[in-house]
């Protein structure tokens, strides 16, 4: 199968020739220096505080919020609320409010010059039920605290997020899914949620049938504020890690094999080289290994520095076409059992960018090879800061977002992980114009700044019809609406009267709507 215009079958990279280096660049020192030396400082605290602070993580420091990476920041007017009553009062008194977590965010979606909300103090487990196995816990309850304390009491999640610092309103809010051959979302083990609107008005106990549900998980918070939530959970489980490195046509051909052996499967594909890395998780009965989670995050604190420093130099250095084949080969194949949220999770990262789209599962490597060969080709010209290409799997089935990139198909996520440092936007900008021209759909938690609400629409159709109806009920007058929402969601405030009331038939405000 070849991609439509490219003449090149899936697998095939562009001739070496073309890819060869323009001559030799310094390091863009600013961006290098800061980004490889905020990932040695982050993992040197994780490690150093055994695993419990991490200094890359969305704070407010004095009167600003900073996102994780702090490459987005904004003005805080901060409110945290310890009560939903507290929050509702919020709503209703601020003519504009967004929610801020962990602040794990590639764009410009926590911005406000109105109320930045935490919900850091409406956080906690509010029951566990042992006989359904289910447990029910507010929006600002963070992973990291959650899964152990679950494991206390012999419970799991079947998936979890990558990152455990996420709080469990920021993964809903944003569709937040692993990889697997079963449901992959989060939002999948859902069974209700909480939702505060724009009028302040409470609906408790939705459903994952009722589009209200379905606009709140995935909606970037532009319906309302997930105040927490009741998920299935399974009994605690162990999964057995595995890392290898292979070829990228190997992993193509194999492809359906894995899927089969394994219950989650991943690749990290790199530019300039056919050789992926294969990530396997399989549950087991076996003991977990010793030291299991300290020697993980030990491999992850070696995988973030050694991204950031020697791949991000080799990369300005213009010497990825050379380097990258040789240093896959020196790695080592690994296995570890851990518990499943260890093997789920992890907390270190590289300082970086991401730009997240969905594809069907049967176009997967041919337009992880497009994308591939985007960087490639604007390298040859333009030093680009060092990149991986996770991807993913998540199966058909999937209804709980209206805009989940992932609803009514079999799909594929090629997660572009680009270093903070250099022209990575030139490259994302690139990449965001094949969007517009194929079937890809954009994960709107992730770096979105060259596409807005027609691009939107057309990628989701009908359902983006419906996510808008909801919204205009929801949020009337576009109290969770900024500039960052307008643009890849549109306005979807009612019009208004000229004396400032909604429309005959609209609800008044702190009404709940049917």
């Amino acid at each position: 199968m070849t991609r439509e215009g490219s003449g090149r079958a899936p697998y095939q990279r562009a001739p070496t020739a073309l890819l060869a280096p323009v001559g030799r660049t310094a390091i863009v020192y600013p961006g290098f220096l800061r980004a490889a030396a905020s990932t040695v400082v982050n993992t040197t605290r994780y490690v150093w505080s055994r695993r419990r602070r991490l200094t890359l993580e969305g704070r407010v420091a004095g009167s600003e919020y900073r996102n994780w990476s702090g490459d987005r920041r904004h003005t805080a007017v901060l409110h945290q609320p310890s009560t939903v009553e507290e929050l509702q009062e919020v709503v209703r008194t601020a003519t504009s409010v967004r929610v801020v977590g962990s602040g794990h965010s590639f764009n410009d979606g926590l911005a406000t010059d109105g109320a930045t909300v935490s919900l850091d103090r409406l956080a906690g487990i509010v029951r566990i039920d042992r006989d359904t196995r289910r447990v029910t816990v507010r929006a600002g309850t963070r992973l990291r605290d959650l899964t152990p304390a679950l494991l206390r009491e012999g419970l799991a999640f079947a998936t979890l997020a990558s990152h455990d610092a996420q709080s469990i309103g920021g993964i809903l809010s944003t569709d937040v899914h692993g990889t697997g051959r079963g449901p992959a979302h989060f939002s999948d083990c859902v069974v209700s949620l909480d939702l505060v609107d724009g009028t302040g008005a409470r609906h408790d106990g939705l459903r994952p049938d009722d589009d209200r549900f379905r606009a709140a998980v995935g909606g970037i918070g532009a319906v309302g504020i997930i105040t927490g939530a009741t998920v299935q959970c399974v009994e605690a489980f162990t999964l057995q890690q595995g890392t290898r490195v292979e070829t990228s046509e190997w992993a193509a051909a194999n492809l359906e094999a894995l899927d089969a052996a394994h219950e989650h499967v991943s690749f990290y594909a790199y530019p300039f080289t056919p050789l992926v890395h294969v990530h396997t998780w399989t549950r087991t009965e076996r003991p977990r290994s010793f030291l299991g989670a300290f020697r993980e995050s030990l491999n992850e604190a070696k995988a973030a520095v050694a991204a950031a420093t020697l791949g991000d130099a080799t990369a300005h250095w213009g010497l990825l076409p050379r380097t990258a084949t040789p240093t896959m080969r020196l790695q080592k194949p690994s296995t570890l059992a851990l518990h499943s949220h260890e093997a789920f999770s992890r907390s270190q990262y590289h300082l970086h960018q991401e730009l997240e789209v969905a594809v069907p599962r049967e176009r997967v490597w041919e337009d992880l090879a497009h994308l591939l060969d985007l960087y490639e080709r604007r390298y040859a010209g333009q030093r680009l800061p060092f990149l991986l290409v996770e991807v993913r799997f998540t199966p058909a089935g999937h209804d709980a977002s209206l805009l989940g990139a992932a609803v009514e198909r079999d799909s594929a996520w090629l997660c572009l992980c680009a270093n903070q440092s250099g022209a990575v936007g030139d490259y994302f900008a690139d990449v965001e114009e094949w969007v517009r021209t194929s079937d890809a759909r954009v994960h709107l938690g992730k770096w979105c700044e060259g596409l807005d609400a027609a691009d939107v629409a057309r990628m989701h159709g009908e359902r983006f019809a419906r996510f808008q109806e909801v919204r205009r009920r929801l949020d009337p007058d576009g109290r969770f609406t900024n500039g960052f929402v307008r643009r890849v969601l549109g306005d979807g405030a009612r019009p208004r009267t000229p004396d400032g009331a909604p429309p005959e038939g609209v609800g008044a405000a702190g009404e709940q709507p049917p």
